[in-house]
């Protein structure tokens, strides 16, 4: 699964850096998003994440890693975990870059993932549709998020 997305976010690339390292603000614009903890600054963190995926209920705790970071202008996080009650494996990578777009940042999201044991079983449709519909999601939330 690939999903790219472009959005012009209302706040200064390093105003949207802030946030971005915001975990309580962050956590709340990853739908499905739980909690989210702090393990190591900038390194590690601890989410839980609940998600229904056709008919299959997911519930995940992931281990969120941060692979590089380039103030204000790029970040790379890899997340994995798995849910044993549906033995569903989770990985993912994703990245967001920044560009300054008048006042405001244009943000580039890229994920890619794999999702492996019953929950990929369902199809890489059915997973493609449900990764593009959490991205949007997550990009709405964020760009209210840069605006409050």
């Amino acid at each position: 699964m690939r999903v790219a997305r472009e959005l012009v976010i209302e706040a200064a690339p390093e105003a949207l850096w802030r946030l971005l390292w915001d975990v309580p603000r962050m956590a709340a614009c990853v739908p499905g998003c739980a909690e989210a903890h702090e393990l190591a600054p900038h390194q590690t963190y601890r989410a839980h994440m609940t998600q229904k995926v056709g008919p299959i209920s997911l519930s995940v705790a992931l281990i969120v890693e941060i692979l590089a970071a380039e103030p204000p202008w790029h970040l790379a996080l890899s997340a994995s975990g798995r849910d044993p009650v549906v033995s569903a494996d989770i990985a993912m990578r994703v990245t967001l870059d920044c560009a300054p777009d008048g006042t405001g940042t244009r943000l580039h999201i890229g994920a890619e993932g794999q999702v492996l044991g019953k929950l990929g079983a369902l199809g890489h449709g059915v997973i493609q549709r449900k990764a593009e519909e959490t991205v949007d999601e997550f990009g709405r939330r964020l760009a209210r998020m840069a605006r409050s």
